[in-house]
């Protein structure tokens, strides 16, 4: 494993692949999901060397902090923990944008309680909420970082002028950030429209604030790992299957591309997985990339992904499909 520190987190040694828990605990909605398999998940990556783990209340619906709380018992001190706030829901599981302070103090106090855990490493605001003055929401976090409860500040999914005008309230050391091989600088998440171009935008910010940049969904929810056709279907209870992206023609070309970079992945001696995060590791301005994982072998391989270096000749392999897929 590799690890990377920025300026904005001297003190944290983050490791190069971070374990995403968004499919942890029962009602994540990726699959049926088994405790103990989970655990066993959560203690083989630190074993691997992972040190980086970002959930949120919203994964599961409580589900996954609990059972990451469960598995970090005794070994909360290896890592770096990571939750979100901002995102609530009724109960038909619809979810609202809400950075009120109460929502915030609430949000914070009882992931500390799921997660067993008298702080949280890094608190990130899951998506923006323009119903509530940024002034709001700081006022939250400021109390919280000098309560010692959470030690920085991050943000998921904000544009650039929220970005800069949060951190002249609050220091803000992470942007959380869609972008994968396929997923550049791509306007929309499951139908929900971004306000910001990853590559194009964030990766320059994060680079030159000395921020830390965590891209999720780096393998585009497993199409990524080259095991999909363009006769893949997902079942009603897979939450892919909510993603317009992975259905119809849109899906398809996403699986041409795929094939294309197959003979690419092969010619380096690596598998898709391993050649769509290395691609990621490899680039300056990432700092942790965040996988999800059902079973142990899985995170193994993906943290495996760490060592794998591309050649200069790969990576322009690589950036000339995308560049003449339009991607």
């Amino acid at each position: 494993m590799k690890y990377k520190t920025v300026p904005a987190l001297p003190n944290a040694r983050i490791s190069t692949i971070g374990f995403g828990c968004w499919s942890l605990g029962a009602g994540s909605g990726w699959r049926d999901s088994d405790d103990a398999e989970s655990i066993a998940t959560v203690h083989k990556a630190i074993d691997c060397g992972v040190t980086f783990f970002d959930t949120a209340p919203v994964y599961g619906f409580h589900g996954s902090e609990t059972l990451l709380g469960k598995a970090l018992a005794g070994r909360r001190d290896q890592i770096f923990l990571a939750s979100k706030c901002g995102l609530l829901w009724d109960d038909s599981r619809t979810t609202r944008r809400d950075l009120s302070y109460q929502a915030v103090i609430a949000d914070v106090e009882g992931s500390l309680g799921r997660l067993g855990t008298d702080h949280l490493d890094l608190l990130q605001l899951h998506w923006p909420d323009h119903a509530t003055p940024l002034e709001e929401t700081a006022r939250a976090l400021r109390q919280l970082l000098d309560q010692g409860k959470i030690g920085a500040v991050g943000v998921t999914n904000y544009s650039v002028a929220d970005t800069l005008a949060l951190a002249r309230l609050v220091p803000v050391s992470t942007y959380q950030g869609l972008y994968n091989m396929l997923e550049r600088n791509t306007d929309s998440y499951h139908a929900i429209p971004l306000e910001y171009q990853a590559e194009r935008e964030i990766l320059p910010l994060c680079l030159e604030r000395g921020m830390a940049f965590l891209p999720y969904s780096p393998l585009f929810q497993g199409l990524l790992t080259g095991r999909f056709n363009a006769d893949s279907k997902f079942g009603s209870n897979d939450v892919r299957s909510a993603n317009p992206k992975l259905a119809g023609d849109g899906y398809r070309r996403y699986v041409a591309v795929v094939d294309e970079l197959k003979p690419i992945a092969a010619a380096a001696g690596v598998s898709m997985t391993h050649l769509a995060l290395a691609w990621l590791c490899q680039n300056p301005a990432v700092t942790s990339v965040l996988c999800g994982a059902h079973r142990p072998d899985q995170i193994a391989d993906n943290a495996a992904a760490a060592d794998v270096e591309l050649s200069g000749t790969t990576l322009n392999d690589i950036r000339e499909v995308l560049e003449n897929n339009n991607l």
